[in-house]
């Protein structure tokens, strides 16, 4: 089957350029040379080079999480991520999984290789830009009344939260950082 890959370096990110955007939802607009009508969409493989140590906390404190990214063209039940935040149910379109921990660079545990992300059930189609836009999983502190583990890892402990430019960018120093999607695919060519 063919392969289609999208590459999202941190200079690349929409609005990156801007001085102001460091605090912005870290995303990219894809622009494709041609239309898509597929029958069946998997996620193969997923790299980066993004260290734990930039994707940090309200208090700029580095913690293990869990990336996700939202694709705007994808809004199967295969690709929905429900997150209850102690009140309602908030429902992520469009959202996958991608690794369970940034540990280390290059060390991602994920949870989604090989996901088909669209089964064939309805024609999926592409043929416009499309936005994929990068959150994390982020923690509740624990209150003072909210000491026992058991409670603490109660739903509704974690949030999802934008990973920001400036997040995704990484340190000065750095060439920056990116992340690599590879996914395999069936067109259509029916009429």
């Amino acid at each position: 089957m063919p392969i289609l890959n999208f590459c999202i370096r941190s200079q690349d990110l929409d609005g990156s350029s801007d001085a102001s955007s460091d605090t912005r939802h870290a995303k990219k607009t894809i622009k494709l040379e041609d239309g898509y009508k597929m029958r069946f969409l998997k996620l193969l493989h997923v790299y980066h080079n993004i260290s734990n140590t930039n994707i940090t906390d309200g208090d700029g404190t580095s913690d293990n999480t869990i990336l996700f990214a939202r694709i705007s063209f994808l809004n199967s039940n295969n690709s929905v991520f429900f997150e209850f935040n102690g009140q309602q149910t908030i429902e992520h379109n469009g959202m996958i999984c991608l690794g369970e921990t940034v540990k280390e660079e290059h060390q991602s545990v994920f949870k989604d290789m090989y996901k088909v992300l669209h089964d064939g059930k309805q024609l999926l189609y592409i043929n416009q830009p499309f936005e994929i836009s990068f959150f994390k999983l982020s923690s509740v502190d624990a209150g003072a009344d909210n000491t026992d583990l058991a409670t603490y890892n109660a739903t509704g402990s974690h949030s999802i939260k934008p990973i920001t430019v400036s997040e995704f960018r990484g340190g000065l120093a750095s060439a920056g950082q990116f992340i690599s999607l590879t996914f395999e695919y069936q067109e259509d060519y029916s009429k």
